[in-house]
C-alpha cells in the first residue's frame, strides 16, 4: 500500500470509523487545517479535532464509506459518504456525499479541502428519511499514484471557468433528486487543481446571479453570490468531462438570504 493510501485508510478507519483521537497525532501535522464550507478550521488540536468531534457526537456510529480515490503521490482525492443516525434528530438517519482534497508532507497529512453535501443532510432530517447509500469502491486502498497529466489538467480547467459543470453529476442527484445549476455564473476562481493519469481533482469557487432553486429563498433571485464546488473528474480525449462534485449549497442558501 502506497504510505499517502495507507494514512487515508487510518483517516478513514480509525479516525473517523472509531473516533479514536490517538490517531489524528499519528497521521495529522499539528498544524493540519481543513477548508469546508467557505470556513478554516486551522490546527490539529485547537480546530480539527474539536470541530470534527462534535459531528461524531451529533451522528453516534457514523460510518464512512469511500466510492473514489486517486493519488498523484502528493496530493490524494476522495469521494465518500457518512451516514449515520442524528441524535439531535431522534436519530434519524441521513447518508450524504462528500469529497476531500489531501496534502501530505511525506510522512503526514497537513491540509483538507473538502465538501459534503449538508444541503442533502438537512433534507434527509426533515423528512426522516434517509437517501441509500452509494456502494463502495471495491479496493480503494490499493490505488497506486499516477503521474500528472497537464493535457487532462488543460481540459478540465477549460470547461470549470464555463461554469456550468455540464456532464458531471452534481450533490445528490445521482439519488434522482433535482439539482438546478442555482447560479449564472460569471466568475470562476481555480482554488485547487491537481490531476493523476485522465482524472482530475478540483476546488473551485463559482460567482454569478442567483437563480433560485433553494427553499426559503424566494424572493431572492437575482442576487450576487458565489459558492464552493469540489469535483473528481475524467478528461476525455474529446474534451468531454465526467465525474462527480459536490457544491456548498448550504452556505449559498446563507448568502442569498441574508
Amino acid at each position: 500500500m502506497h504510505p499517502l493510501v495507507g494514512l487515508m485508510r487510518r483517516f478513514a478507519l480509525d479516525w473517523l470509523g472509531r473516533a479514536d483521537v490517538d490517531t489524528c497525532a499519528e497521521i495529522m501535522a499539528a498544524d493540519y487545517s481543513i477548508l469546508i464550507g467557505g470556513h478554516t478550521l486551522a490546527g490539529r488540536d485547537d480546530a480539527y479535532i474539536p470541530g470534527t468531534l462534535a459531528q461524531l457526537h451529533r451522528f453516534p456510529g457514523l460510518l464512512l464509506s469511500v466510492q473514489d480515490l486517486f493519488t498523484d503521490g502528493d496530493r490524494v482525492a476522495m469521494r465518500f459518504a457518512e451516514h449515520g443516525p442524528s441524535e439531535a434528530d431522534d436519530m434519524a438517519p441521513a447518508a450524504w456525499s462528500g469529497i476531500g482534497l489531501f496534502w501530505w508532507d511525506g510522512e503526514k497529512l497537513t491540509r483538507n479541502v473538502t465538501e459534503e453535501d449538508y444541503h442533502s443532510r438537512r433534507r434527509q432530517l426533515a423528512e426522516r428519511a434517509s437517501d441509500p447509500v452509494e456502494s463502495p469502491a471495491p479496493a480503494p486502498w490499493a490505488a497506486e499514484p499516477q503521474a500528472a497529466d497537464p493535457a487532462a489538467e488543460a481540459v478540465v480547467r477549460t470547461w470549470l471557468e464555463r461554469g456550468s459543470l455540464e456532464g458531471v453529476v452534481v450533490d445528490d442527484g445521482w439519488t434522482g433528486q433535482p439539482t438546478p445549476p442555482l447560479l449564472d455564473v460569471t466568475h470562476v476562481e481555480v482554488g485547487e487543481l491537481f490531476s493523476a493519469g485522465d482524472r482530475v481533482a478540483f476546488q473551485v469557487v463559482q460567482t454569478g446571479r442567483y437563480l433560485g432553486g433553494l427553499p426559503g429563498t424566494d424572493g431572492r433571485g437575482g442576487r450576487e453570490a458565489s459558492m464552493s464546488v469540489v469535483g473528481m473528474v475524467t478528461a476525455g480525449a474529446d474534451g468531454t468531462v465526467t465525474g462527480r462534485a459536490v457544491r456548498d449549497r448550504v452556505g449559498l442558501r446563507r448568502a442569498v438570504r441574508s
